[in-house]
């Protein structure tokens, strides 16, 4: 499996070199690649999270869980398939990739808080109809019931206007428990 990012040429190390420098010197190939800058977004939500755990609870965060939701996530942002939305007129074709889709439930479940989204799988159905299932950690202590109700409501806010299928169900499950401390995958 090629362990570059997109079309850029860098692989994950990279980036994060690249995100941890500040983005500077910027990088043409990096930042106009779309897989680049999903992988860099998710970079982006995972160190606001850590840092807001750190400060919390005065503990450090252990760097093989995020090397390990660094390594879900870059799998997840190729592009994948081509999905077709509906046409405007009988002379356009408009499409969205998975991993676009992906980023979006992603980014969409990252934003509610003490919430970190694990995995993202989607499946079309031939009816068509969107099937999603994603997995996320839970912060110690928030209630996690509330938590998936929340990132499902969110998943499903964002995918009406942009999924090229009805979104029949949104499965989330909670496989993680962390905290500022240990955080095991």
């Amino acid at each position: 499996m090629d362990d570059t990012i997109g079309g850029s040429g860098r692989t994950l190390e990279e980036l994060s070199a690249y995100f941890d420098a500040g983005r500077s010197p910027r990088v043409v190939a990096i930042e106009e690649d779309a897989e680049c800058r999903a992988m860099l977004a998710s970079m982006e939500r995972l160190s606001r999270l850590t840092r807001a755990l750190v400060v919390e609870e005065s503990g450090a965060v252990d760097a093989g869980w995020v090397d390990r939701v660094l390594a879900v996530v870059r799998d997840e942002v190729r592009a994948g398939r081509d999905l077709p939305l509906e046409a405007i007129d009988d002379r356009t074709e408009t499409t969205v990739t998975e991993g676009a889709l992906r980023e979006l439930v992603r980014r969409a479940g990252d934003e509610v808080d003490d919430v970190l989204v694990g995995s993202v799988e989607l499946r079309i159905d031939e009816a068509p109809a969107l099937h999603v299932r994603v997995t996320i950690g839970v912060r110690f202590g928030s209630p996690m019931r509330a938590r998936a109700d929340a990132v499902r409501a969110a998943i499903g806010a964002a995918l009406a206007a942009h999924a090229p299928a009805p979104v029949r169900e949104i499965d989330v499950v909670i496989d993680d428990v962390f905290d500022a401390g240990v955080l095991d995958a």
